[in-house]
């Protein structure tokens, strides 16, 4: 005969939380208690005072005005003080975890950049190229922190591809082609439950659409393309053509343009490659 064991109950996973909000009761708190201590001792005190100094006196009430005005400006001062103190280290406090989690979405990108032997950095030049084609675009300097992060991202999908198909030697055949296929996916759902990086998404979703709408995952077409992605597109074949590979060298700037240029109304939207081959012009124009 077995014992029954009653089954255990499943536990959330979800990390622990520090919760801001006693933190602001006891901020808000201690200023009520404060304010309402100090109102209670002016009052007392400054009436007692100005009894003693003006016994039956014509100025009594004219003092007796002056003391209130003096109170409520004092108070207005010192409660501006101690809420600015507060917003400051509160905005602060703010600036430090913007930090962190931008050190780990770096961190991130440069692990997925360390499975290909030939992508060291490749996710931090796409990022910044892509904020700055952006920029030059017109795009609000509001979403310039949400394209690079999807910039710096847009791989994190292949961290379900197999090391055998990132690092082979050479081009993919279909078997390994319909494993690669399926990053972007794998990317939507990794970053949509993250509430911080849902703005990024496009990039890393998206970038594999292509102009005429034979692109992957979804055969979007044209201006459905999300103007993001279409953006990044094109700074990541720049990038990734520039650069050196296991199976061929780095091609010059001019090469690379010339390939840009040649997709331009299939694979790429026209007016971000007309965009796109002025801004690495100007550049190249500043490092002469």
């Amino acid at each position: 005969m077995h014992d029954h064991v009653s089954p255990r109950p499943v536990i959330a996973l979800q990390a622990p939380r520090v919760t801001l909000v006693p933190r602001h009761f006891d901020f808000g708190a201690k200023i009520a208690l404060s304010y309402l201590l100090l109102s209670v001792l002016w009052i007392i005190g400054s009436d007692r005072a100005v009894d003693w100094m003006l016994p039956d006196s014509e100025f009594a009430t004219w003092a007796q005005s002056v003391k209130g005005l003096v109170f409520v400006t004092l108070s207005a001062v010192v409660l501006y003080l101690a809420v600015h103190l507060y917003i400051k280290r509160l905005a602060q406090a703010n600036e430090d975890l913007q930090v962190a989690w931008e050190e780990s979405l770096l961190g991130w990108a440069m692990a997925m950049d360390a499975r290909e032997p030939d992508m060291a950095q490749h996710s931090q030049r796409v990022a910044s190229l892509t904020v700055m084609l952006a920029r030059f675009m017109g795009v609000d300097d509001q979403d310039l922190p949400a394209v690079y992060r999807g910039a710096l991202l847009h791989d994190i999908g292949k961290i379900s591809v197999p090391d055998a198909v990132l690092q082979f030697p050479g081009p993919l055949d279909e078997e390994q082609w319909a494993l690669m296929r399926k990053h972007p996916e794998t990317a939507r759902r990794i970053l949509e439950p993250i509430e911080f990086l849902q703005d990024a998404i496009d990039i890393p979703y998206c970038h594999h659409e292509r102009w005429d709408g034979t692109g992957y995952p979804r055969g979007l077409a044209g201006t459905d393309i999300p103007l993001w992605a279409r953006i990044f597109a094109i700074v990541d074949v720049y990038d990734a053509l520039s650069s050196k590979r296991v199976y061929r060298v780095a091609m010059p700037t001019s090469a690379v343009l010339d390939h840009i240029k040649s997709g331009s109304g299939s694979h790429f939207d026209p007016d971000v490659v007309a965009a796109f081959c002025r801004l690495i012009g100007q550049l190249q124009v500043q490092v002469r």
